[in-house]
């Protein structure tokens, strides 16, 4: 029998940098690491109705053959998976363990209560902020537990100023979407170098372009000056190495199901201030005037005015560098996996 089993987005032979499976690799990786690798079984649900058509026969074994089950599904798996896991958990009585990734749960449960009550009867849910836990404990869930997002990634110990009068270097590093907001960062740079009346700002974009997106994107991206640039993707576990050149990160996003953006540790390691939209539980995770600022959500305005007030007063944001640095070390995976492990038997 094994001791853990895992059923996620792995996305196995395929290059994908989106949060969920970013997350479910780094879950799976310390676990790993604590219970050893032979101990640990993974089972990739990429493939959509490819792996759901066999998911009852998959379900069955992994139930039979493993003491602890940990899932990471999105929507479409959790209504898919958990009540067939529920069922079939009336005879194998396993231990049971769901790591959310993102936003989502709560207004979710709203419209499918009978998941809600499946939900009641695992072991634990473990949610990413405490806005999450709070309102999963509103619909009647008293198995929720705080599990921030983690990354092992290198935390820098440059906290140098950045600054530099004639070119100040701005990214973005998330997945390349409209409702992250990249087109409104774009859209700020150009705009707050007109006002300076100087190319002083550049932008350079980092991420997967999300499918379905790719037209919208290149589009965008044809009629932009030189000094906003796609970079591409880079592999997540380096991303301070990257970042650590810039002197802030752009983070306009009103994604939907949005929670604790990954992007925002990736900054936080590589000592680079988030200059963020105030959406969702983005206020509870960047402390306005310590680790970066915020601004109104779609309020382009507004983070013009930031990029401006940075140019003639950059100390600012150079003062918040170490404070970055000491609050990535709260998302190093081996403390917040700290969290999962007593519930495991």
């Amino acid at each position: 029998m094994y001791k853990l089993s895992i059923i996620g987005h792995f996305g196995f032979g395929k290059q994908l940098f989106n949060g969920q499976t970013i997350k479910t690799k780094i879950v799976t990786n310390e676990l790993e690491r604590i219970y050893g690798t032979e101990n640990v079984r993974k089972y990739d649900t990429h493939g959509g109705l490819g792996f759901f058509f066999r998911m009852p026969f998959v379900l069955f074994r992994i139930l039979l053959k493993g003491r602890n089950i940990i899932i990471m599904p999105g929507k479409k798996g959790l209504l898919m998976m958990l009540p067939c896991i529920s069922l079939l958990n009336l005879f194998f009585r396993r231990n049971v363990l769901y790591v959310v990734i993102g936003g989502w749960l709560p207004s979710f449960l709203e419209r499918w209560k009978l998941i809600r009550i499946m939900l009641q009867h695992i072991t634990g849910v473990f949610v990413e902020t405490l806005t999450q836990l709070q309102q999963l404990e509103k619909h009647g869930l008293q198995n929720v537990f705080l599990m921030p997002n983690c990354k092992r990634i290198r935390i820098v110990d440059n906290i140098s100023s950045r600054y530099n009068a004639n070119q100040i270097p701005l990214c973005t590093f998330s997945r390349v979407m409209k409702e992250k907001g990249v087109h409104d960062a774009i859209k700020a740079v150009k705009a707050a170098n007109s006002k300076i009346e100087r190319e002083v700002f550049s932008l350079d974009i980092y991420g997967q372009i999300w499918t379905g997106q790719e037209e919208w994107f290149a589009s965008i991206m044809k009629e932009q000056p030189h000094y906003i640039k796609y970079k591409g993707y880079i592999d997540y576990d380096a991303s301070s190495d990257t970042l650590q050149h810039y002197f802030a990160l752009l983070f306009p996003t009103y994604y939907s199901g949005e929670c604790f953006a990954g992007t925002v540790i990736d900054a936080f390691a590589a000592g680079l201030p988030v200059i963020a939209s105030d959406w969702h539980d983005n206020p509870n995770i960047i402390k306005n005037g310590m680790t970066g600022i915020l601004f109104p959500v779609n309020s382009i305005d507004s983070m013009v005015d930031i990029l401006i007030d940075t140019y003639k007063n950059p100390a600012k944001v150079d003062a918040m560098r170490l404070n970055c640095i000491q609050e990535a070390d709260k998302y190093q995976p081996d403390k917040v996996i700290d969290i999962l492990v007593p519930h495991i038997l």
